[in-house]
């Protein structure tokens, strides 16, 4: 059975879907191939967010702007009720993200739910506070990822 933690993950550090899927214990990065995962038996609601989509997909309008996430919610709805309740039923929702599709996902760590629109028409709209980012300087943490993969070229 899949056990879904986050301890050892490192705040902007590069991740991909199949080594993810290894860590926790899944079978394949299938079971965690779509944007919004909830693991079974876990307070756990991770988010996988691609600012630059394929063309192919479903052109959600979401970025990191600052210390926050403008996401759209899915097409069906299926998570806006566990999202919105998560902080009051004490769930944790964790974020990936990556600006471009086929590249690694920087882990961000927790986000908080700070305001949303209910939409039933289409996708409901969500904002979040990354903590990680919260009250740092304006750092951008993916230029951060690529000065620490020079840095460590370099030695």
């Amino acid at each position: 059975m899949p056990s879904v933690n986050f301890e050892g993950f490192v705040i902007g550090t590069e991740y991909e879907r199949p080594q993810l899927a290894e860590c926790w214990g899944y079978r394949s990065h299938h079971a965690i191939s779509r944007g919004v995962v909830t693991p079974a038996g876990t307070r756990y609601i991770v988010l996988f967010v691609t600012k630059e989509k394929q063309e192919s997909l479903t052109q959600y309008r979401d970025f990191v702007e600052g210390d926050a996430l403008h996401w759209e919610g899915e097409k069906k709805h299926g998570s806006d009720d566990r999202i919105v309740h998560a902080q009051r039923k004490g769930d944790e929702i964790h974020l990936f993200y990556r600006e471009r599709h086929h590249s690694p996902f920087v882990y961000l760590g927790p986000i908080t739910l700070i305001d949303y629109e209910r939409r039933t028409d289409t996708p409901s709209r969500f904002l979040f506070r990354i903590e990680a980012l919260s009250g740092v300087s304006e750092s951008d943490p993916f230029e951060d990822v690529a000065r620490h993969e020079r840095e460590s070229r370099e030695v």
